[in-house]
C-alpha cells in the first residue's frame, strides 16, 4: 500500500529545512512516517519547506522546488485559496501563506493518483486544500488532528484559523470523514462542541520508542543530588502552557522533611523572562528546584533514568508524550485528571492524579508520590503499550479500512 503524508512540515536533521521547526508536532509526524514506512510504502510531502527528492529512515520525502510550484499552478486551486481567505477574513500574511499553500496543491494534485491513501496531518487551510483535492481524484484520506488548537485558550492563533478548525469539526462529524485523534478527550470535547456523535472518528494514540536507552551521565552527581533524594522530572519547554511554575508553587506546599528531600529537574527551553524563571530568582530554591535547559536529545534518557517520577502540569496538552516516555524508563508520572489524554494512559500502578488544578491539591499529589512504592516491573510492561509499532498498526488498520 502506498500512503502519501501531507503535512506543513517534520523535524528531522535530514535536511536544513526540516530543522527549522523542532516541535513535538514534527517529530511526531517523522516517526509515525518511519514506523508505518516498515510495512507500507511512505512518501511525504512537506508543504512549507523546498528539498530536493531524498529517503530518509526508511520513507521518500517528495522534491520540492519554486519551479515545480510554477509547473503544476493552478488557477482553481488559486481561486480556492481566495474563497478560503475571504471567508475567513484572514491577515495579509495568513492570506499570503494561504495563497503559497493552496498553489502548491497543485503538485499534491499531480502525483496522488499513485497513492492508496493520503494522510493529512493537522487543521489549517492545508487540509481544506487537500481535502478538495483527494475529493476531485477520488482519492481515499485520513486527517490526525495532533490537538485542538481552536479550544486551547494559550495557543495564539489568528481567529480566522480557530474558526476554521472548528468549521472542518462539524463538517467532518457531518460528512463522515475518517478522523485520527491522539486521545478520547479530544473527541469527546468536538462531540461535546458540535451535539452530534462522530462515528468515523477513531484515537490512536502517541507512541515511543519503548527501547531504553542506556545511562551515558550521572544526572544526579552533575547537579549534586544524593541518592536519598526524591527527584522529580519536568520535560518540555518552559511556558505559560506547560505551567512548569505552578510546580514550584506545590513544592513549597509540601511538608518540611518532604520539601527537603525533594528535587525537581526542568528540562527544557526557557527566557529569563519565564514565570518560573522569575519565582526561582526570587524565592531562591537553587539547591531544590534545577532550571536544565535545552538538553540534546540524545542525553534527554539520562534524566528519565535520574529521576524517581515525572511530572506534567500542562494547562492544555496534546497527549503528554513525557509520561508515556518515562513510563519506558519505569519511572510513574503525577499529573492533573483532567487533561484530554488522561484516560487513555491512566493506569493506578504508574500514575498519581490531582484531582483539580489547586497548588494544594498538586502538592498533595506530588506527596502521594514520594510516599507511594511503585512497582518498576508493572511500569515497564505498561509502557509497552505506548510502542511506535502498535501506533504504525493501528495506522496501517485504518488505512485498510478506507482505502477503495
Amino acid at each position: 500500500m502506498k500512503i502519501l503524508f501531507i503535512t506543513p512540515y517534520i523535524t528531522s536533521a535530514c535536511h536544513p529545512a526540516f530543522l527549522r521547526n523542532q516541535t513535538g508536532f514534527g517529530y511526531m509526524v517523522h516517526d509515525i512516517a518511519q514506523y508505518v514506512a516498515k510495512t507500507e510504502e511512505v512518501d511525504i510531502f512537506a508543504t512549507m519547506a523546498f528539498t530536493p527528492k531524498m529517503e530518509v529512515d526508511g520513507f521518500k520525502v517528495v522534491g520540492r522546488s519554486k519551479w515545480s510550484l510554477l509547473r503544476n499552478l493552478s488557477l482553481k486551486n488559486l481561486l480556492d485559496g481566495f474563497r478560503f481567505i475571504n471567508r475567513y477574513s484572514m491577515p495579509l500574511k495568513e492570506s499570503l501563506r494561504t495563497l503559497y499553500i493552496f498553489a502548491a496543491i497543485g503538485q499534491v494534485e499531480h502525483i496522488m493518483k499513485q497513492y492508496d491513501v493520503v494522510h493529512i496531518h493537522g487543521c489549517s487551510s492545508i487540509t481544506d486544500a487537500v481535502i478538495k483535492a483527494c475529493k476531485r481524484q477520488n482519492i481515499p484520506f485520513l486527517v490526525t488532528l495532533h490537538g485542538l488548537n481552536s479550544f486551547e485558550k494559550l495557543i495564539k492563533l489568528h481567529s480566522s484559523l480557530c474558526r476554521y478548525e472548528r468549521d472542518f469539526l462539524k463538517e467532518a462529524v457531518t460528512n463522515h470523514y475518517p478522523v485520527s485523534f491522539i486521545s478520547t478527550g479530544n473527541i469527546l470535547t468536538v462531540e461535546a462542541a458540535t451535539g452530534k456523535t462522530a462515528d468515523s472518528f477513531r484515537v490512536i494514540c502517541n507512541g515511543c520508542n519503548v527501547e531504553r536507552k542506556p545511562m551515558k551521565v550521572d544526572i544526579r552527581k552533575e547537579y549534586g543530588i544524593s541518592a536519598d533524594d526524591f527527584v522529580f522530572a519536568f520535560v518540555g519547554n518552559v511556558s505559560a502552557n506547560k505551567n512548569q511554575a505552578q510546580v514550584a508553587r506545590a513544592w513549597r506546599l509540601l511538608s518540611d522533611d518532604l520539601r527537603q528531600k525533594c528535587k525537581v529537574l526542568f528540562v527544557g527551553r526557557y527566557t529569563e523572562n519565564d514565570e518560573l524563571v522569575q519565582y526561582i530568582r526570587t524565592n531562591h530554591p537553587e539547591e531544590n528546584l534545577f532550571i536544565c535547559g535545552m538538553q540534546p536529545k540524545e542525553k534527554v534518557s539520562d534524566f528519565y533514568h535520574a529521576c524517581d517520577a515525572t511530572i506534567l502540569t500542562s494547562i492544555t496538552e496534546g497527549f503528554g508524550l513525557s509520561i508515556i516516555e518515562g513510563f519506558v524508563y519505569g519511572k510513574p508520572n503525577v499529573t492533573f485528571a483532567d487533561l484530554p489524554a488522561t484516560s487513555d494512559l491512566y493506569d493506578k500502578k504508574a500514575m498519581v492524579l490531582a484531582e483539580d488544578r489547586n497548588d494544594e491539591t498538586l502538592a498533595k499529589a506530588m506527596e502521594r508520590m514520594m510516599q507511594t512504592r511503585f512497582n518498576k516491573d508493572e511500569i515497564l510492561k505498561y509502557s509497552l503499550k505506548f510502542s511506535f509499532e502498535k501506533m504504525a498498526k493501528k495506522y496501517c488498520e485504518t488505512y485498510n479500512s478506507i482505502k477503495i
